[in-house]
């Protein structure tokens, strides 16, 4: 199950940091447990050792099983995390699904580049729409889906050159909702059930 049968006869103290990562999680799953805690458990894994975890923990999820991770690598847990806890100085700061935690700190923005940024705003106007110009041919639009802002400019006869969906990174929402808390105190831990 964790990929160590080639090296069941040698000594864990000559395994290399991977394998010995790889020896911790299949010492946590002998049990077979409802839960199961790990921290930091890519740490040392290859890129294909962290495929294996990402599997062998959806599929444990999967079964109905709750899985929570605490980790620093938020790239790896935006590819995994079903939901979310970000604790920060011993306060919860935010509970909720990754979209809904990334989102709550940084609505999604549609850039549009158009020769014709000033006719497409005031074609988007409207409740819950947010227009701002970073320069005459660029738009930065929230409130509207690509899709929706294409249509309308099509309605208008407006050509587009660009339009790009934008939303911050988990490790950028983080970085907002940890602002201010201790830094030792910041973790982020991933519950899938």
């Amino acid at each position: 199950m964790v990929g160590l049968r080639s090296v069941v006869f040698r000594r864990a103290g000559g395994f290399s940091l991977g394998m010995g990562q790889r020896l911790g999680i299949a010492t946590a799953l002998l049990g077979d447990p409802e839960i199961l805690v790990l921290d930091e458990p890519t740490n040392g894994l290859d890129p294909d050792g962290i495929l294996w975890l990402r599997t062998l923990l959806s599929r444990i999820a999967a079964e109905g099983r709750t899985v929570f991770l605490s980790s620093h690598l938020m790239s790896e847990l935006a590819l995994i995390a079903e939901d979310l806890v970000v604790i920060g100085g011993g306060e919860l700061l935010a509970v909720g699904s990754v979209d809904a935690v990334v989102a709550s700190v940084s609505p999604e923005t549609v850039r549009v580049i158009t020769p014709e940024a000033g006719a497409l705003a005031r074609a988007l106007q409207g409740p819950g729409v947010s227009v701002s110009s970073t320069d005459s041919e660029t738009l930065d639009v929230q409130g509207l889906a690509a899709r929706e802002i294409g249509s309308i400019a099509a309605g208008a006869r407006i050509v587009l050159y660009g339009l790009e969906t934008h939303q911050a990174s988990l490790e950028e929402a983080f970085m907002q909702i940890t602002q201010g808390a201790p830094v030792h105190g910041a973790h982020l831990q991933e519950v899938a059930e």
